[in-house]
C-alpha cells in the first residue's frame, strides 16, 4: 500500500466513524413528523425538537467532560467499540418504537432515554477518536469532521426520497407491487413504516461502522489493552528523567508513541493516553509518518509534564479523594491545554448556540408563503437537506480558505448573529400572509439555511 492508498485508508475510516457518531441524531431531527405525530397527545408536541436538543447536548457535554477526564486510564478500543454498539442499540428501539406503533407518554419517555444513551456513547467515541487522530495525518481528523456533516446530509436526503416515493406510489406499477406485500395503510401507516426503514437501515451502517473500526484498530496496530499499559509508560516517563531512553528495548508505550509526533509540536505528546502502537517499527512502517523525536525532547516533556503535575508553589497535587476516585487527576493537564486554545473553545461555543438556537426550533417553524414565486413544496425537508449539505462543503472549504485570527473568527461570528433576525422575517403558521414585515420568499429561505450551514461547518 502506497503513502497516499495508506492515507485514504485512513481518510474514509475516520469517516464513516464520523458519521456513526452523529447519526442518531441527525435521524431523530429529520423524523419530525413521526415525533410530532406520537407525541400529538402530549404538551411536547410542537417544541419536542428544543426538548431533544436541551437534552441531547447538556447529557453530551456532561459525558464529554467525564469522558476527557478520565482519558489517560481509559481503553479507548473498548470505549469506541461499546460506544458504536450502544447506538446501534438506539437506533434498534426506535426502530421497534415506529414499528409496534407505541406513542403518547411512553414514546416520548423511551425517545428522550434513547437520545440521551447515544448522546453519552457519542462522547465517548468522539473523545477517543479525536485523541487517536490527533497523533495522525490530518486527514484523519478531516475525515471524521467530514463525517459528521455527511451524516445529516444522507439522513434528509434519504428523507427526501422517502417523500418522492411515497407519492409515486399511489399509483402505478409501484402501488401494485406494494399491495401485494403490504396491507392497506394510511398516511400515518406509511408514516410510520418510512420511519422504521430510517432507523432499520441506520442500524445496519451502524454495524458496518464496527466493522471499520475493527479494519482501523488493526491497521493502526493498537495494543487490545492500550489504555492501562500507556497510562504506566505515561507515569514512567514522567518520574524517571534519568532513565536511558536510547535503547529501542527499553522504550515504554509512551516513549514510543512521542517519536511519532511531529518535531515542531512536542506538547502533543500528552496525547500519549490516547494511542499506544505496538513497538516503534509498527509507527514507521504502518504509518510511514516519518516523525522522530529526540532524547532532548523527551527529557522536555518529562520536565514539563512534571510541572504540570506540581502547583509553582512547589507543594503537591491536592486533588480532592472524592475527584480521585472517579479517575479526575489530571485536571492540571487540562487547564494549560485549555488555556491555549481557549480562544478558539469560545468561538466555537458561539458558533454552536447560534446554531442550535436557530435550526432547527426557529427554521422548521417556517412554512412556505403563498405569495412566493416559485413556490416549493416540501419546505421543511428542503431546509433540512440543505443545511447539512452547507454544513459539509463548510467544512471542505476549509482545506482551501481558513483563518486562524481570534479577531477575524470573531467578526464573522458577529455577522453570523444577523441571520437570526433574518430568519423571524419568514412566515410561519402563526404569521398573517399580509404581514408587512414578512418576507414572501422561499429560495431566499432556503438559501439562507445553506449559508447557516456553510458558516457553521
Amino acid at each position: 500500500m502506497t503513502e497516499a492508498q495508506r492515507l485514504r485508508y485512513l481518510y474514509w475510516r475516520f469517516n464513516v466513524l464520523g458519521v456513526a457518531t452523529l447519526v442518531v441524531w441527525n435521524m431523530c431531527i429529520v423524523s419530525s413528523d413521526f415525533f410530532r405525530y406520537v407525541f400529538r397527545n402530549t404538551p411536547f408536541r410542537d417544541n419536542f425538537e428544543s426538548v431533544f436538543s436541551i437534552m441531547s447536548n447538556s447529557v453530551n457535554l456532561a459525558a464529554l467532560c467525564y469522558a476527557l477526564y478520565t482519558q489517560p486510564k481509559a481503553d479507548h478500543d473498548r470505549r469506541i467499540k461499546n460506544g458504536l454498539l450502544a447506538t446501534v442499540s438506539v437506533l434498534s428501539t426506535i426502530f421497534l418504537l415506529s414499528a409496534c406503533g407505541g406513542e403518547g407518554w411512553a414514546a416520548l419517555a423511551i425517545s428522550l432515554l434513547a437520545l440521551c444513551v447515544a448522546a453519552v456513547a457519542a462522547a465517548y467515541i468522539q473523545c477517543s477518536i479525536f485523541g487517536i487522530a490527533a497523533v495522525l495525518p490530518p486527514c484523519c481528523a478531516e475525515g471524521y469532521m467530514s463525517g459528521q456533516a455527511i451524516a445529516g446530509t444522507l439522513a434528509s436526503a434519504a428523507q427526501l426520497i422517502a417523500i418522492f416515493l411515497d407519492r409515486s406510489a399511489s399509483t402505478g406499477e409501484l402501488n401494485r407491487t406494494r399491495s401485494k406485500l403490504l396491507p392497506p395503510m394510511d398516511d400515518h401507516g406509511r408514516l410510520r413504516l418510512r420511519t422504521a426503514i430510517y432507523f432499520l437501515v441506520a442500524a445496519l451502517f451502524l454495524v458496518m461502522s464496527v466493522v471499520a473500526w475493527a479494519q482501523l484498530n488493526t491497521q493502526l496496530a493498537l495494543h487490545p489493552a492500550g489504555g492501562a499499559q500507556g497510562q504506566d509508560g505515561y507515569a514512567r516517563l514522567e518520574t524517571d528523567t534519568a532513565g536511558d531512553v536510547d535503547e529501542p528495548s527499553q522504550l515504554s508505550a509512551a516513549d514510543v508513541l512521542v517519536t511519532s509526533m511531529r518535531e515542531d509540536s512536542p506538547r502533543l505528546a500528552r496525547a500519549d493516553q490516547m494511542v499506544f502502537p505496538r513497538t516503534a517499527s509498527d509507527v514507521g512502517t504502518r504509518l510511514s509518518v516519518g516523525y522522530q523525536s529526540s532524547r532532548t525532547e523527551l527529557q522536555d516533556l518529562a520536565v514539563e509534564e512534571s510541572h504540570l503535575s506540581t502547583p509553582s508553589n512547589g507543594t503537591a497535587d491536592t486533588t480532592p479523594d472524592w475527584l480521585v476516585s472517579l479517575g479526575l487527576t489530571n485536571a492540571q493537564q487540562l487547564y494549560k491545554t485549555f488555556a491555549e486554545v481557549s480562544p478558539y473553545v469560545y468561538i466555537c461555543a458561539i458558533v454552536m448556540g447560534q446554531t442550535l438556537a436557530v435550526f432547527p426550533p426557529l427554521t422548521e417553524a417556517i412554512v412556505s408563503s403563498p405569495l412566493s414565486t416559485p413556490r416549493i413544496g416540501n419546505l421543511t425537508a428542503w431546509h433540512f437537506f440543505l443545511f447539512n449539505a452547507g454544513d459539509y462543503l463548510g467544512r471542505l472549504t476549509t482545506q482551501w480558505l481558513s483563518c486562524s485570527s481570534p479577531r477575524v473568527l470573531h467578526g464573522a461570528n458577529g455577522a453570523r448573529m444577523l441571520l437570526i433576525p433574518a430568519f423571524l422575517l419568514f412566515p410561519t403558521l402563526a404569521t398573517s400572509p399580509q404581514a408587512a414585515l414578512v418576507i414572501h420568499s422561499d429560495v431566499l429561505f432556503l438559501f439562507l439555511v445553506l449559508l447557516l450551514g456553510w458558516s457553521n461547518g
